[in-house]
């Protein structure tokens, strides 16, 4: 793609279903109707709701937008980077076509090889201070690939959200790999063909501590300008055959393995392996619910592996198990399974409908209404989001535009 041309509809909308794989709340309607959004300017007004989700130890309040915002702050997005290049070395949202499973792949390959180089004993892993809550909106506007209208829905979603950076969203994924370019060009000066980045994470390989005292103090200094600081926390120089380790390492092997694994040793990363891609089993089914319950950030990859689960009585037990008490976040997920089943949709309790009906979220109110057209309890829901009204006049029919279960959360 040359500088001078935007991306097509097609390269829009393969992209944007990736970002749907990061989508707090799954679209009711898997985006089926996100044509006019993607090609259009920007929104004429932003809803963000709040959501409070879990990030590993800790829970976060996150904003949620509806998805015609989201499709269309994307589209502008990728039309104002369609010239711009990061450097090779950032491996994570770097294109509009880019692909995560390979992206991640390139990166663990990469980050193997360079730290087998005995001349280059440590590593610098570098982070940034909670990017998408304190990068100013001004670094954006000033970016030499800003144009006017994505700088105007910026604003408005500051406005709106009181940050304009969303968590998740590969729009915004991709607005913080070029943003912070800059920073590139003096990690590549200082330390040439021996770093990676990925998102607002930097590696890089250095031949003892004081080179790795140079890199920092470096970046810190480039970060200054766009409003941003290094991680005091995540930022730290280690040995480098130290990169692939603990919460880094790949898992690989037999997904049942590494389930069983993951639960004996308290391994989040094992889990969150094993949730997709794991067979369905009566053992596995049973221990889904605690599992959450003691680690809620496995809930998305849960529900994906309860979607193959459905069918088996341990599987359909496991998400009654999950329902009750069940939070917003936890709403959203289960809500989103019982969609794309019938039986499942009649197991969710009327109070559960109606509470996600009523909350500030136009998803989950669409979700909820989807499951109650399943199981003729569209009285709990009287007045469906204006998405869900043609799927209704088709026939309320579960396989239909079916909402997206499929996660990288």
């Amino acid at each position: 793609m040359t500088p001078a041309e935007a991306p097509s509809y097609e390269a829009l909308r393969a992209a944007f279903g990736q970002d749907l794989a990061t989508d707090w709340i799954p679209d009711a309607v898997g985006a089926v109707d996100v044509a006019p959004f993607l090609l259009g300017g920007a929104p004429s007004g932003i809803d963000a709701a709040r959501l409070r989700v879990p990030l590993g130890s800790r829970t976060e309040d996150v904003p949620v937008v509806p998805v015609d915002v989201r499709a269309r702050l994307h589209g502008l997005v990728e039309r104002a980077l369609c010239g711009h290049r990061v450097r090779p070395e950032v491996l994570a949202y770097d294109r509009v076509d880019w692909d995560y499973r390979h992206a991640f792949r390139t990166r663990q390959q990469r980050l193997t090889e360079l730290a087998a180089r005995p001349e280059l004993p440590l590593v610098l892993a570098l982070d940034v201070h909670r990017l998408s809550r304190s990068l100013p909106l001004r670094a954006l506007h000033d970016a030499p690939w800003a144009t006017p209208e994505l700088s105007a829905a910026l604003a408005a979603l500051d406005r709106a959200a009181g940050r304009p950076l969303l968590p998740g969203h590969r729009w915004a994924n991709r607005l913080a790999a070029a943003v912070l370019s800059p920073v590139d060009t003096v990690v590549a000066r200082l330390a040439p063909g021996r770093w990676l980045r990925w998102g607002d994470d930097w590696h890089v390989f250095v031949h003892a501590p004081a080179e790795a005292d140079e890199v920092r103090e470096a970046v810190g200094r480039a970060l200054a300008p766009l409003g941003l600081a290094p991680s005091e926390h995540k930022t730290r120089t280690l040995p480098a055959t130290t990169v692939l380790s603990g919460t880094a390492r790949d898992v690989r092997g037999d997904p049942g393995d590494a389930w069983r694994r993951g639960l004996e040793q308290g391994d989040a990363r094992a889990l969150r392996y094993a949730l997709p891609r794991a067979a369905p089993t009566p053992q596995i089914s049973r221990s889904v619910p605690g599992a959450v319950r003691h680690r809620p950030e496995l809930l998305p990859r849960a529900v994906q592996y309860l979607a193959r689960a459905v069918d088996t009585p341990e599987g359909r037990a496991a998400v009654r198990a999950l329902l009750p008490a069940a939070s917003p976040f936890t709403c959203a997920r289960l809500l989103a399974l019982a969609a794309t089943h019938r039986a499942l949709a009649a197991d969710v309790p009327d109070e559960l409908l109606t509470r996600s009906y009523a909350s500030g979220s136009v998803a989950l109110r669409s979700l909820a209404t989807r499951v109650a057209a399943l199981t003729t309890r569209l009285r709990l829901t009287p007045d469906p989001p204006p998405r869900l009204r043609p799927w209704l006049a088709l026939g309320a029919d579960p396989n239909r535009w079916p909402p997206l279960l499929t996660t990288l959360l």
